[in-house]
């Protein structure tokens, strides 16, 4: 079987820290991949914010997610504090690539540890026209000024 392949790129544009819920762990006694997508879904909103914005207005439009893959690495458990590295990439005239850098931030005599690498590809919508929408230029100015 072959797998997905995802690369981070070499700049992230922003990074923040979650920790794994007992409501996160599935009957694998893991991190939960129904989970990750909303941990994920977390890091990508955080992101907006942190840009003043959210999900529903960038600068009068919204977004929409077309896709997503994720890779996993190693194992996340209760109580795991994991980094979410975020990646704005591949910009268009419509759209965008985020990639997500899942790792376990090293604890007590433990090594950071890579859980997962993940893309979502983001497009711009006005969800009054229902229709997709070009990147407000404010958006792309301010993540072109940040790199972490």
């Amino acid at each position: 079987m072959s797998r997905v392949e995802i690369r981070f790129p070499a700049v992230s544009h922003f990074s923040t820290e979650l920790a794994v819920r007992i409501s996160d762990i599935n009957y694998g006694n893991h991190l939960g991949h129904d989970r990750m997508i909303t941990m994920i879904h977390e890091a990508r909103m955080l992101f907006f914010r942190s840009l003043g914005y959210s999900e529903l207005d960038i600068e009068g439009v919204g977004t929409l997610i077309a896709d997503l893959a994720i890779t996993y690495q190693n194992e996340a458990f209760y109580g795991d504090l994991l980094e979410f590295d975020i990646s704005v990439q591949e910009i268009s005239r419509k759209s965008c690539q985020l990639y997500y850098r899942v790792s376990r931030v090293a604890g007590d005599g433990e090594a950071r540890s890579l859980i997962a690498l993940a893309k979502t590809g983001v497009v711009f919508f006005d969800f009054d026209l229902r229709k997709s929408s070009i990147i407000p230029a404010g958006f792309i100015a301010k993540v072109s000024n940040l790199s972490t």
